[in-house]
């Protein structure tokens, strides 16, 4: 029994991909079938023995959403697992589903697979090198940064451009930076954090170049909008005096950063921003101008400068 959870689509599979590998090690006659609870009505057969002889394993995506029959059957099938077969559970979350995840902690296994932080800059190196090895390669700490400045925190972009370097170069050793940016056209963006980095030094010239670039790079305009709120929210509890810990920023020169960008936010802009983001969100779903549009506006906004109550003139400097 194994639960796999987590925030981002690409790691679950990794980390499933990479479970499923020591078991078929373990078990070179393992019967793997691999199911979405959105296809199913009831959960598949595991208290017979395979038709090939080996144990079953049944792998169940998207346990976050499952309901009715189907996840009164799981709660069930939990509470008495067959020893003869492995069911691996994988979830983008398990609020929904508290009952099933105790239950498959209780059972067997539980990983969580944690995206790193924005400012986890050995964990972001870590998931690039690991991208390279699973492809064979090693890469340079030149191509690993070269990668983050292309691809930023976004693992799927992430893992495109590793596997467009390394096709593009199958006969390199070593990949460096320089076969990262024969290959990567640079679009001078590290994902939607570098727009929120723009916002936060109140640079409206550079949050729309960085957004431009973010959205040319298959950035999707909710998740830049994700990482420009993240940020806000940090300048917002850092003015209110949070410590580093509480507000999710590293301790030292982030922190100063931070503490200095929050002071340059006329008294009431931050609440205002957070409220206009809020907006935001709303005009993305529900618009029928364009996404790109919509967001550029509304980036365009809160990165200038201006006092609450006031006019907003993007032509006028503040």
């Amino acid at each position: 029994m194994l639960l796999v959870t987590g925030d981002d689509d690409l790691l679950l599979q990794r980390e499933v991909d990479r479970q499923l590998s020591e078991l078929a090690e373990a078990d070179p006659e393992l019967a793997v079938d691999r199911y979405d609870v959105s296809e199913l009505e009831q959960l598949p057969e595991l208290r017979t023995t395979s038709l090939f002889g080996g144990r079953t394993c049944i792998v169940l995506r998207g346990v976050e959403g499952v309901s009715g029959d189907l996840k009164a059957e799981v709660e069930t099938y939990l509470e008495a697992p067959s020893p003869d077969a492995i069911l691996v559970l994988v979830a983008r979350g398990v609020g929904k589903v508290q009952k099933i995840a105790k239950l498959a902690a209780q059972q067997g296994e539980k990983v969580e697979v944690k995206t790193p932080a924005d400012w986890d800059d050995r964990g972001w190196d870590r998931l690039i090198g690991e991208e390279f090895r699973r492809l064979g390669r090693k890469a340079d700490a030149t191509a690993i940064a070269a990668i983050r400045t292309h691809a930023g925190t976004l693992p799927s972009a992430i893992a495109s451009q590793v596997g467009t370097v390394c096709a593009s170069h199958p006969d390199v050793a070593v990949v460096t930076g320089e076969h990262v940016d024969a290959v990567v056209e640079g679009q001078g963006k590290a994902s939607g954090f570098a727009v929120a980095d723009a916002i936060a030094d109140r640079d409206p010239a550079s949050a729309l170049v960085a957004l431009r670039g973010a959205l040319a790079a298959g950035d999707a305009p909710l998740a830049v909008l994700g990482a420009v709120t993240f940020r806000l929210r940090q300048l917002l509890q850092v003015r209110s005096g949070a410590s580093p810990k509480e507000a999710g920023i590293r301790p030292g020169r982030r922190y100063d950063d931070t503490k200095r960008q929050a002071a340059a936010f006329h008294p009431g802009e931050l609440a205002w921003c957070h409220d206009r983001l809020a907006q935001l969100d709303l005009e993305l779903k529900g618009s029928e101008l364009p996404d790109d549009l919509v967001l550029e506006v509304g980036v365009l906004e809160v990165a200038t400068s201006t006092e609450v109550g006031a006019p907003w003139n993007p032509l006028v400097p503040r």
